[in-house]
C-alpha cells in the first residue's frame, strides 16, 4: 500500500520557519526588516487557522525583542528624531500594527467549532491584537507621530470582537478583563493630551496605566448630558472625540469617562505628596520624582474634563525665526554684553518657521528650513518676527513629528521680552557657580510679577544671587524665591522677591 504524499508547506511558510529556526541575533533591531517581510508573506497565503496561529504567536515573540531594544532608545531623544532613529522607530510602529491587523483578521475567522481543536479561545485571540495596538500607541506617542491610519477603527473591532466571542451570563474569562483593562489604557491615555508631555513621562502615564485604567468607565448606552463623556464610532476611524462638543450621527458607538480615574489619580497624588511609597501604593517607582507627579497631575485635570478651546485662533502665514537652545536664546538676548555663560556648548543657530495660526495665548508654528535640535514639550524657545524684533519667550505646550524633516508646535507666550542674567544658590560651603537664566518683565494684567526662567533645578526653592549686567556694570542683588509658576522636566519659572538692603 502507497503512502499518501504529504505536500510541503507553502515556500513563504517554509522560508519564515527557517528564519525562526536560526540562532537569534545579538542585536534584536536586526531582526525588524526581516520580520516584517515574512508577517506581509504570510498574509497573502491562506493558511489553516491552527496554521496562522502557531505562525503567529512564534513571530509575535521576536517583535518582543525588538519593543524591549527599542523603547528604551526612545526615552530621551528630542525632535526632530535623528533620521536613522526615525526610520527603525517607524518600522516598529508598522510591525505592530501588521501584527494587530492579523491577529484581528484571525479573530474575524474564528468559531466555537473549529476553535475546539486549538486550544485557543476567542478573547486569547483578541488580547494578542490589542496588546499589539497598545505598544503600537506607545511608540507613536513617544515619537510625537500621528496615529496611523485604521489604528483606532482596528482597535474598536477587537474590543467588540473579544465581547461577542464571550457568553455574557457566564464568568468573564481573565483575557476580557486584560482587554478591557488595556483599551481603557488606551483611551485614558490618549485622552491625557501626550502631545504635551515628555517621552519619560509618557512612558511613566503608560506604566500608570496598566494597573489603574480599570477606573475608567465604558458604556454602550449614549448619556443623556455631554458632560465629561467621550465617544469612539466603530464604523468611524477617529479617536476620542467629547460628547459635548460633537455628538455621533448614528453607528454603534462606546461611551466613557474619566472621573473615577480623575479620582484614584488624586487619592494617589494625594499619598505621593505626603510622603507614601510608590511602591506600597503599586505605583512606578518614578512617581516619587516631581516631575512625574506633575504629568499625573496634568493627566489628572485632563481626566476630570476634556479642555476646551476658549478662544478660536486667527489663521496665519507669517514668517518667524525661532531658537530653540535656552543657552543659544541667552547668548542672542545678550549680545551686547561680553559675558559668556557657563553652560553647555551650542552652536548660535536661528531656524525659520512658519506661524500657522495666532491666539490669545500662544501660537501653532510648523518649521520650514534651517537647524533645529533638542524640542520636547516643556522646553523653553524664543520666537522673533524678525531681525531687530523682539525675541518672545515661549513654552512649548505640544509637539508634533511626521517624520525627521517635519515638526509642528504649540507655543504659550510667558513674556513679550527677557532680559539675560546669571543667578546663583546662596551657600555657604561649596558654592555652585552661576548658571544662565532669563529675567521676565512683569505682567500686572496677568497678576505676575517679575520672575525667572531658568533650566530645572531647585533655584525656586532657596535663596540666590541675581547677576545683571547693565552697560558693562555688574548688579548683584540678593533675591529669594516667592511663587513656582511652571515646572516641567526642562524649564522652572518662577516670582521672586529682591532683597533691596542686600542690593
Amino acid at each position: 500500500m502507497r503512502r499518501k504524499k504529504i505536500p510541503s508547506p507553502p515556500i513563504q511558510l517554509q522560508q519564515a520557519l527557517d528564519w525562526l529556526a536560526e540562532p537569534q541575533q545579538g542585536d534584536p533591531l536586526l531582526d525588524l526588516v526581516p520580520l516584517r517581510n515574512h508577517i506581509a508573506a504570510l498574509g497573502l497565503l491562506e493558511l489553516p487557522l491552527r496554521s496562522r496561529i502557531k505562525i503567529d504567536e512564534l513571530l509575535q515573540q521576536r517583535a518582543e525583542r525588538i519593543d524591549e531594544a527599542l523603547i528604551p532608545l526612545l526615552l530621551d531623544v528630542k525632535l526632530p528624531l535623528p533620521i536613522h532613529l526615525g526610520t527603525v522607530a517607524q518600522g516598529l510602529i508598522g510591525l505592530r500594527a501588521e501584527l494587530g491587523e492579523a491577529w484581528l483578521r484571525i479573530a474575524g475567522d474564528v468559531n466555537p467549532r473549529n476553535l475546539a481543536g486549538i486550544r485557543r479561545s476567542g478573547a486569547q485571540i483578541c488580547l494578542q491584537g490589542i496588546f499589539n495596538l497598545s505598544r503600537q500607541l506607545v511608540a507613536t506617542l513617544l515619537t510625537a507621530t500621528p496615529t496611523p491610519m485604521g489604528f483606532w477603527r482596528n482597535a474598536q473591532a477587537l474590543y467588540h470582537s473579544a465581547r461577542e466571542s464571550v457568553d455574557p451570563t457566564a464568568t468573564l474569562p481573565a483575557e476580557m478583563s486584560a482587554i478591557d483593562a488595556r483599551f481603557k489604557a488606551m483611551l485614558a491615555l490618549t485622552a491625557a493630551q501626550p502631545e504635551g508631555l515628555a517621552p519619560r513621562e509618557i512612558a511613566f502615564l503608560a506604566d500608570y496605566l496598566e494597573s489603574n485604567a480599570a477606573a475608567t468607565r465604558i458604556d454602550m448606552i449614549c448619556p443623556e448630558t455631554g458632560g465629561d463623556w467621550l465617544w469612539l464610532n466603530a464604523n468611524i476611524d477617529q479617536p476620542p472625540i467629547s460628547l459635548e462638543r460633537v455628538k455621533p450621527d448614528g453607528g454603534p458607538c462606546l461611551y466613557f469617562r474619566f472621573g473615577e480615574l480623575a479620582e484614584l489619580a488624586a487619592r494617589h497624588l494625594d499619598q505621593l505628596g505626603d510622603g507614601v511609597p510608590p511602591l506600597s501604593l503599586g505605583l512606578p517607582l518614578q512617581a516619587a520624582g516631581a516631575d512625574y507627579r506633575n504629568a499625573l497631575e496634568r493627566a489628572r485635570q485632563c481626566w476630570t474634563a476634556p479642555r476646551r478651546r476658549s478662544y478660536n485662533r486667527r489663521p496665519q502665514a507669517l514668517p518667524v525665526e525661532v531658537c530653540t537652545q535656552l543657552s543659544t536664546l541667552w547668548t542672542a538676548l545678550g549680545s551686547d554684553s561680553q559675558v559668556e555663560p557657563h553652560s553647555r556648548e551650542c552652536e548660535l543657530t536661528y531656524s525659520d518657521w512658519t506661524l500657522l495660526n495666532e491666539g490669545p495665548a500662544g501660537y501653532a508654528i510648523v518649521h520650514v528650513v534651517g537647524e533645529v535640535t533638542g524640542i520636547v514639550p516643556g522646553c523653553a524657545v524664543g520666537l522673533r518676527t524678525g531681525a531687530g524684533a523682539a525675541w518672545q519667550i515661549c513654552l512649548v505646550r505640544w509637539a508634533r513629528s511626521k517624520s525627521s524633516s517635519h515638526v509642528e508646535l504649540g507655543l504659550e507666550v510667558l513674556a513679550p521680552s527677557a532680559k539675560p542674567i546669571r543667578i546663583q544658590a546662596l551657600t555657604t560651603r561649596n558654592p555652585e557657580p552661576p548658571i544662565p537664566a532669563l529675567l521676565l518683565p512683569a505682567l500686572p494684567s496677568l497678576n505676575r510679577g517679575e520672575a525667572i526662567l531658568a533650566a530645572r533645578g531647585d533655584y525656586n526653592a532657596r535663596p540666590f544671587t541675581l547677576l545683571q549686567e547693565n552697560d558693562a556694570r555688574l548688579r548683584i542683588v540678593e533675591c529669594m524665591p516667592h511663587r513656582s509658576l511652571i515646572e516641567t522636566s526642562s524649564i522652572e519659572v518662577f516670582e521672586f522677591i529682591r532683597n533691596p538692603t542686600a542690593d
